[in-house]
């Protein structure tokens, strides 16, 4: 028996952030707090969303800062500007760190503080204070997600918050304020999206339910991203990655995901790699280890990917993470920790964290131990 979750609402199309003020109406919110992060501050993505609010008749309090690898400790402090607000609903606008900011916030509103004691599973007693999602880039899925990564200053590495009640009540997806996302952001963040799709696709908790928007956000991924990596004013190309990346979020959401997100993110956090950067570059080594445990979805993965089908389903499948690598090149992203600095001493700590996610490592179709990790690191260092 398995359950399915999903959005209630949904609003999507260019234009759709002018519609927050009514549907912070219709959750019946006379107050709310906008949670984003500097950079978007300065660009003014946030104002359309504000603009909204003030409309509605919703006075709105302005959180800017948002970290880029959210502590527990911005956590408490962006929860304790929410309630002296009195906010009666969190608005998070941004890429993944600022939506998990805002996911993590809305547990704090009706949840005792540390945030600490909750990573891991339904461990969050209550329910949260309702939210609006906004993502501003096409990857993290975040909008879809019951799931808040943090990082634990204590071990570096990133830790999940996951809990049916941090499901938002609705989602508005605008490609207009993709546009101005820069190439490199756009490949990465888009990687990930692919990456998202396709552990959960392959992975041991998938269902007929999370295969149809698995495919669909892969199929979408492959005939866009290279387009809105050279031409980020193409509005259908946006949309096609924004729209992927919210299909993988429900997917992966039901699911969860596997080796690549483990291993990545058990990279110390002292490399400051962005999160879709270190998806990107290990994705074909994850495929590679995967492939003999579902040979019938990566033979799928590499048709998505544009591999003629031919020859046996192993032989086909074989061919994927090659076709992986194609992408990446397109995209100008190096293969691999090592280009992008990792030492080779740091790998057995990165194995042996990954290896101990089990909330990753248990949905990935193949199991890994520390040293089977490790050696592949290394292989692939």
């Amino acid at each position: 028996m398995n359950t399915f979750h999903s959005i209630n609402k949904i609003v999507y199309g260019a234009g759709a952030v002018s519609e927050c003020g009514a549907l912070a109406k219709s959750l019946g919110a006379s107050r709310a707090f906008l949670i984003t992060d500097p950079s978007l501050e300065k660009l003014g993505l946030h104002k359309g969303a504000m603009e909204s609010l003030e409309k509605a008749g919703v006075p709105c309090g302005l959180f800017a800062e948002a970290e880029l690898e959210p502590s527990a400790a911005s956590i408490e402090r962006i929860a304790k500007e929410a309630l002296a607000f009195k906010a009666e609903l969190i608005i998070g606008l941004g890429g993944g760190s600022a939506l998990d900011s805002a996911k993590a916030a809305c547990v704090l509103m009706t949840n005792p503080a540390p945030i600490e004691q909750y990573f891991g599973v339904n461990k969050v007693p209550q329910a949260c204070m309702p939210t609006i999602m906004i993502p501003t880039t096409a990857g993290t899925g975040s909008e879809m997600t019951s799931i808040s990564v943090l990082s634990d200053k204590a071990s570096g590495a990133k830790l999940g918050v996951v809990s049916d009640y941090m499901f938002a009540k609705a989602v508005l997806l605008d490609p207009e304020l993709t546009i101005g996302l820069p190439p490199h952001v756009t490949s990465t963040t888009g990687i990930d999206a692919f990456v998202h799709a396709m552990e959960s696709f392959v992975g041991r908790a998938a269902t007929s339910f999370t295969d149809a928007q698995n495919i669909q956000a892969m199929q979408l991924v492959a005939k866009s991203i290279r387009r809105a990596y050279v031409d980020g004013g193409n509005i259908q190309a946006r949309a096609d990655m924004l729209y992927a990346s919210a299909l993988a979020g429900i997917g992966f959401g039901n699911t969860q995901n596997g080796i690549i997100h483990a291993v990545g993110t058990a990279v110390p956090r002292s490399y400051n790699l962005p999160h879709g950067l270190l998806m990107a570059c290990l994705a074909p080594m994850g495929m590679e280890y995967n492939i003999m445990a579902n040979p019938e979805k990566y033979a799928r993965i590499a048709v998505i990917l544009g591999e003629e089908e031919y020859g046996d389903t192993l032989e086909l499948a074989r061919r994927a993470p090659g076709r992986m690598c194609d992408l990446l090149e397109d995209l100008d992203i190096k293969i691999g920790l090592a280009p992008y600095g990792v030492k080779r001493e740091d790998l057995p700590g990165i194995a042996e964290r990954a290896a101990a996610s089990a909330r990753l490592m248990g949905n990935n179709p193949r199991p890994g131990t520390a040293k089977q990790l490790l050696a592949l690191l290394e292989a692939h260092h």
